[in-house]
């Protein structure tokens, strides 16, 4: 039985030492706070987790629901240290905690617990077995009918050891479905379920006979590839499966369009033993989704440190909320022709306690994949909403104030609700806010494009970002009541030196003030990108040249000063 155990008390640790040897052979993972709790929870899967509340008290309550998430839904009993208060016990429970250990700890009643739990334990690798041994838990997965996560785990302990014996090579894929949840939300369960059947049959077609494939979660799939001389050959398997999948899925009526992100690991180099060789096909196919997805990545030694790293930053982004690290700057907008400052838009940042300040780009994509993005966008809106209020009631009219909008967000029916409360909280006015959202972002739903409607009708004007990269720009302006769009910055790049893209950058200009739509150049960062669109009659601009994300107190003086030149 392997025990994880968070504490930086090393009078219990050794007290659980010597619990553990009472009752014999027994595996003591031990980490001294609650982020390490989770990510070694991640790493050895342990049969009972041991949790201090006295090491962090705000947050091991917490920890516990997060080590819920890990376990898809597997039962493991999680024990708290606790003090005898009342509500503190109530909240442990209601996190997921199975039972408590009161401080100070006494031997024999830690002994008992002990004992109990391994008795559980026991009772359950039995059930197990015996279930098994009857024929009630099936190989296969009852949705898709590929094989399951326990034939998985059997399948690829056997390849391993025929590989051994014969100095054979083989290959892991490990296969997650792209914006699966999304797809859920969006079209419903069940057409969810049925993509999932429709995925594995694709996948198996594009197998060969000694190949082996499992769905091991959600919309998850591994697969094991027989003997191969080379990755190559598992390379040519994984875009094989890409370009099956791609194929739009007819489902009940619904042409669905999904894509697939692979990590590939090598049997021996990239592990020797079941954990390992899994686990770094799941760092592989975590670095394809950050290449943007729709792409198959080969393990490499790098990627370990850096899968770490983003485990660690998942874990802290947690807290990040509770523990008021993040915080908002603001990068003025300017009227190209009065060097007026017309608007901001509000940017989120995150000041880490020991690794400093950590790029939205790095922590944002983190928190849409983890759904982290809900609680973050709450504060964001609260916060930037407040702060607006602020300029406002100072006297500051003459501004719009720009917040980014993810598409999780929009999947909420209560966001409008959301809004209408923080705006009768705050007192701003809706007509000074504006949210932006990204032109690459999948706005497809009908309930999407209700909510933004519902946005809208409450006087709060909408953006549209990053105009001109993506494939259904045009039909965007259609659909969606745009106030604005915003050139993206990798046309201004080029403007002085392409002609191409000077000549589509005067098109959106003439396009927005055609259709009565306002245009802002992103990312101008040199005086000969602001003369050229001066020329060009672009009305607004945004960019280092221009000035770079300031403070509240910063843009506040800004406000100010221009303000009172006004009045003067």
């Amino acid at each position: 039985m392997k025990i994880l155990v968070a504490t930086n008390d090393s009078d219990k640790l050794i007290l659980f030492n010597s619990a553990l040897k009472k009752l014999g052979h027994h595996e003591l993972v031990s980490v001294t706070n609650s982020y390490d709790a989770i990510y070694k929870s991640r790493l050895e899967k342990p049969d009972l987790v041991i949790l201090d509340i006295s090491i962090e008290e705000k947050n091991s309550p917490e920890s516990a629901k997060h080590i819920r998430e890990i376990y898809l839904g597997d039962w493991i009993p999680i024990l708290f240290i606790v003090n005898f208060e009342a509500e503190t016990i109530k909240k442990i429970i209601a996190a997921g905690g199975d039972d408590y250990l009161l401080n100070p700890l006494d031997e024999t009643i830690v002994l008992a617990k002990l004992k109990f739990m391994l008795n559980l334990y026991e009772l359950r690798l039995k059930n197990e077995e015996n279930m098994r041994k009857f024929g009630v838990l099936s190989a296969m997965d009852s949705l898709t009918g590929v094989q399951n996560r326990t034939e998985f785990d059997k399948s690829i302990t056997a390849k391993i050891n025929d590989a051994r014996s014969q100095d054979a090579k083989f290959a892991v894929l490990s296969l997650d479905i792209d914006h699966f949840k999304m797809i859920n939300d969006n079209l419903g369960h069940h057409i969810g379920d049925l993509l999932l059947k429709s995925v594995a049959t694709r996948i198996k077609k594009c197998l060969g006979m000694d190949d082996f494939i499992a769905r091991i979660g959600s919309d998850e799939f591994s697969i094991i590839l027989g003997e191969i001389d080379h990755p190559e050959a598992a390379e040519k398997v994984a875009q094989k499966i890409i370009n099956g999948l791609m194929t739009p899925h007819n489902l009940a009526n619904e042409e669905v369009h999904m894509t697939c992100s692979i990590g590939i690991a090598c049997y021996p180099v990239d592990g020797e033993n079941p954990k390992t060789l899994m686990q770094n096909a799941e760092i592989a196919m975590s670095h394809a989704k950050e290449l943007g997805r729709n792409n198959y990545q080969l393990f490499a030694q790098e990627l370990y440190e850096k899968r770490k790293n983003t485990v660690n930053l998942e874990e802290a982004l947690k807290f990040a909320v509770d523990r008021e690290e993040l915080f908002l700057t603001y990068q003025p907008i300017y009227d190209l022709q009065t060097h007026h400052v017309v608007g901001m838009e509000a940017l989120l940042s995150w000041q880490h306690p020991s690794l400093g300040l950590i790029s939205p780009n790095i922590f944002i994509p983190i928190a849409e994949e983890n759904g982290l993005i809900d609680s973050i966008g709450k504060w964001t809106f609260r916060s930037a909403f407040a702060q607006g209020a602020k300029w406002y009631l100072a006297g500051y009219h003459q501004f719009k104030l720009a917040i980014n909008i993810s598409p999780r967000h929009l999947l909420q029916k209560n966001l409008p609700a959301l809004f209408t409360e923080i705006i009768i909280k705050t007192q701003v006015p809706p007509h000074i806010l504006e949210f932006e959202l990204t032109e690459n972002a999948s706005i497809t739903s009908s309930q999407a494009e209700n909510v933004l409607a519902d946005i809208h009708l409450l006087g709060i004007g909408l953006s549209l970002d990053d105009f001109g990269t993506g494939y259904s720009s045009y039909i965007r302006l259609k659909q969606l009541p745009i106030n604005t769009i915003k050139i993206d910055k990798v046309f201004i790049d080029n403007l002085t030196s392409n002609t191409k893209d000077a000549m589509i950058v005067k098109s959106m200009i003439t396009l927005g003030k055609n259709l009565g739509i306002d245009v802002i150049a992103e990312g101008i960062e040199t005086a000969k990108q602001a003369e050229i669109l001066i020329e060009y009659g672009c009305p607004k601009g945004q960019g280092f040249y221009l000035s770079k994300p300031l403070s509240v107190a910063q843009m506040t003086e800004i406000l100010q000063q221009q303000h009172n030149t006004k009045k003067s």
